[in-house]
């Protein structure tokens, strides 16, 4: 799914506008998963989009390898049946959750 460069870039500003430097860099986490996201062709952006959203969540869940799976999980509302079928519109995503067999086959 492809959206035209205007989209990502109102996306962007929107979420980059708090003030702390905390908020900072989720914001930025969040940005740069958007255009992930954007720009991958197997990811579907309306569907995914809360896991989009929880990018810093994700990632920081990810950087603790096994022992983050369950801080992962609770990510976005649904859990893993929300976050494995967008598990390639987050970069690292889909590998991690394969490699700790967080969703089924």
């Amino acid at each position: 799914m492809r959206f035209s460069s205007v989209l990502v870039s109102a996306l962007a500003a929107v979420a980059t506008a708090s003030p702390n430097s905390l908020a900072r860099r989720e914001e930025q986490a969040v940005t740069e998963a958007i255009i992930f996201a954007v720009q991958a062709s197997d990811c579907d952006l309306f569907k995914c989009a809360a896991v989009v959203a929880s990018a810093a969540c994700i990632g920081a869940s990810i950087a603790l390898g096994p022992a983050g799976i369950p801080s992962l999980l609770g990510c976005t509302a649904g859990g893993a049946s929300a976050l494995c079928p967008c598990g390639n519109c987050i970069s690292a995503l889909g590998d991690f959750l394969k490699n700790n067999s967080v969703c089924p086959k």
